[in-house]
């Protein structure tokens, strides 16, 4: 049953239960006499020494011992304890207890099912009992049960060490921990040549460090055991991380094994990037040319492209998109964009169409919504290499569809990595020679504002292009807090000479039609009351539990100006272009993310006019975290500083996907954890150039990691977005 109970919480073998690592730890070296426990603050846990005066059992619901020293008594309770625990404390005998101290009713001080230790006590020459690990709890297992199981995992780790550590098995059966077959992955990860030249000590050894830390600890080595910031918890940190490192970097081997498409002459390039430049009748930012040198460098190469362009709002990533595909249209290849909905697909249509045809090649456009006959017909100039750049939606996916030359493709955010390795495979499964068909470039867009070291660290089987600055001319929202009833009305005021203007607006509400919070404004009741407020005004309705048709519907109507106002919840957040859309009011907006209130006011302020984010809060200015997001969303419209601060707020927790190495130690700060994810990818990038299919011993267990990490955690999920 203890075991069934620990695999339902991914505890199931020897490495699984040391790398459960303490949320804390109680410090019971030195033992507190009964008279000195009026200084001791509830909660702290304390080690006591008593003689037992009084005994009360009340059958299967409570055990009530008072314990005496010096004249002094302290209760200790037990509710449902196990049959006959009292046989333990009778009357007269010396016994020691530690547990958490607290204050009950009539300012008794008592401990809370405290453990007994006197055996313990006994056992050791120091009058104390070191400091004691406190575990995150797992539901139907005592704690006690959990110190014990992982005490006994890691006697077990030392007892083989120098073996087969990795293979130590089950932890014994009397425990229950864990099934025969348990601790199929060794232990040591990190080969030695890497702990040697970092000063690191063995896994074994960090965990000991770790698990059964000495009592020796001064103050600042303890609050570092503390808070995950140790040695040991940086050296598990860097082995987490270089499992996930190392399998990016495999993973990318892997994909350029096969060759990729036709290189694209280097000489041709100058030209094509000039005529590029004539058609957008703008100059790139110095950000979008680094950008475009370093896609124009990769489509030259034999390996296939694998490249993620992150920009904030307004960057111009589906330039830089364009001015890839024009260097594949040059020469005679294929690109394939694909987009997250109908609505946005159209809107890359409609924006590259006249750019195509400026440089003289055909763009194609493919949704469901396109006709029998428009698809067949489509079908065809694209099997014949008529069509050099197809837009679309997961139509694309069709199976019938066939490209003559694919050799770039361009995937939004929102389907990221499953989609586009779909689309390769739809295409080979339809050509006859499918073993031989090369892997085309794939450039990702993402609108997330990440920095460089986040996106090594999430993305890291891609090369990253970061667009930092934005185009001249597109300054962004003005943004402003509302605070209280009257700014609130003040804001829709300003909603109301905004509409007067012929201006669009959007009005972003948290939830959509049920709130458990009093007071809180629905998207539902928020449609409804300015319908009627602003009528003849024409005011639309988006939310999630809407029909994907509708949704469609709706958003083609505002995109199209048949709309003025659109009242949604964040489906708004995708990155729909509307011009016209000059305000923007978020509601309940301390309840939103900084990343995510970033990214909806990105939405206003595309077109000619400035654009403007009211964030309406009920509260009134304060210290809560709430009211500080607002205020420091209002301070900058830089996405990356927004980036680092909700991360630093979040935490990086299992950011990286980690889990399934252990983890990332939350106590290691944002910046200290990106530069054990640059160390994890310089060791990586070591051992796969000197053993790119890790044959070698010292890499068994790293090779056995990533193999178990593909197969129980895959890099991406299908659907990413």
């Amino acid at each position: 049953m203890t075991a069934r109970r620990l695999a339902a919480q991914g505890l199931a073998t020897v490495r699984d239960l040391l790398l459960r690592l303490p949320r804390g730890y109680d410090d019971l070296r030195q033992r507190t006499s009964l008279a000195a426990l009026d200084g001791v603050a509830d909660g702290r846990a304390v080690l006591v020494r008593g003689i037992v005066r009084r005994v009360r059992v009340f059958p299967r619901r409570l055990l009530d011992v008072v314990l005496e020293e010096d004249g002094v008594e302290v209760r200790a309770r037990w509710f449902r304890p196990p049959p006959g625990m009292s046989k333990a404390f009778a009357k007269g005998t010396e016994v020691a207890l530690a547990g958490p101290l607290r204050t009950a009713e009539g300012g008794v001080r008592e401990l809370a099912h405290p453990t007994n230790v006197t055996a313990a006590l006994a056992a050791r020459a120091q009058d104390g009992l070191g400091l004691r690990p406190r575990y995150p709890i797992v539901e139907g297992v005592g704690a006690r049960v959990v110190e014990r199981l992982v005490a006994g995992a890691l006697a077990r780790v030392s007892e083989v060490a120098g073996a087969d550590a990795g293979r130590a098995g089950a932890v014994e059966a009397a425990s229950e921990a864990a099934s025969e077959a348990a601790s199929d992955v060794s232990f040591e990860l990190l080969p030695a040549s890497t702990r040697a030249r970092l000063g690191l000590p063995s896994l074994r050894a960090a965990l000991a460090q770790i698990h059964a830390p000495a009592d020796e600890l001064d103050a600042d080595a303890l609050a570092a055991l503390v808070e995950g910031r140790s040695l040991a918890h940086r050296r598990l940190a860097l082995e987490a991380l270089l499992v996930v490192q190392t399998s990016f970097l495999l993973l990318r081997l892997g994909r350029g094994e096969g060759g990729g498409p036709t290189p694209i002459p280097t000489s041709q390039t100058p030209g094509v990037l000039a005529h590029v430049r004539e058609a957008w009748g703008f100059a790139p930012t110095a950000a979008q040319a680094r950008a475009i040198d370093e896609i124009a460098a990769d489509l030259a190469a034999r390996p296939p492209m694998q490249r993620l362009l992150v920009g904030d709002v307004g960057s111009g990533k589906t330039a830089v998109a364009f001015a890839a595909a024009a260097l594949v249209a040059a020469a005679r290849g294929q690109t394939l964009l694909m987009a997250p909905t109908e609505v946005l697909a159209e809107q890359h249509a409609r924006t590259l169409r006249p750019l195509a045809a400026r440089l003289g090649f055909q763009l194609g456009f493919l949704t469901a919504s396109t006709t029998r006959v428009a698809r067949a017909a489509l079908f065809d100039d694209v099997a014949a290499g008529r069509v050099a750049l197809l837009v679309g939606t997961q139509a694309v996916l069709d199976r019938a569809l066939a490209f003559a030359d694919l050799r770039l493709v361009v995937v939004d955010e929102q389907h990221r990595f499953g989609v586009a390795q779909r689309a390769g495979a739809a295409r080979r499964e339809t050509e006859p020679a499918a073993g031989s068909v090369p892997v085309p470039h794939l450039l990702v867009m993402s609108a997330t504002p990440i920095p460089r070291s986040l996106a090594l660290a999430r993305h890291g089987d891609l090369d990253a292009s970061i667009l930092d600055e934005r185009p001249a001319g597109r300054p962004p929202p003005a943004t402003l807090v509302c605070r209280g009833a009257d700014e609130t009305a003040a804001a829709y005021e300003r909603l109301r000479e905004t509409l007067a203007r012929g201006e669009q607006a959007f009005v972003v509400c948290h939830v959509r039609e049920r709130a458990r919070r009093s007071g809180a404004v629905t998207a539902v009741a928020r449609f409804a009351d300015l319908r009627r407020r602003l009528a003849p005004a024409r005011v639309g309705l988006l939310h999630g539990a809407l029909a994907h048709d509708e949704k469609e519907r709706v958003l083609r109507a505002f995109a199209a100006d048949k709309l003025d106002v659109l009242v949604a919840t964040t489906v708004v957040e995708l990155g729909i272009d509307v011009p016209g859309a000059t305000l923007m009011i978020v509601e309940d907006a301390d309840r939103f993310g900084l990343a995510q209130l970033h990214q909806l006011r990105g939405r206003v302020g595309r077109g000619a006019a400035p654009g403007l984010c009211l964030l309406c809060s009920p509260r009134a200015a304060g210290d809560d975290d709430g009211s500080r997001r607002l205020d420091a969303l209002a301070a900058t419209s830089d996405g990356f500083r927004i980036a680092e601060a909700d991360l630093e707020a979040r935490g990086p927790g299992d950011l990286f996907g980690t889990r399934q190495a252990g983890g990332v130690p939350g106590g290691l700060g944002l910046a200290e954890t990106f530069a054990l994810v640059a160390l994890a990818r310089h060791e990586a990038e070591a051992i796969v150039s000197g053993d790119p299919h890790l044959v070698r011993a010292e890499h068994a267990a790293l090779a056995r990691a990533i193999r178990a990490r593909g197969t129980e955690a895959p890099l991406y999920a299908e659907e990413a977005g």
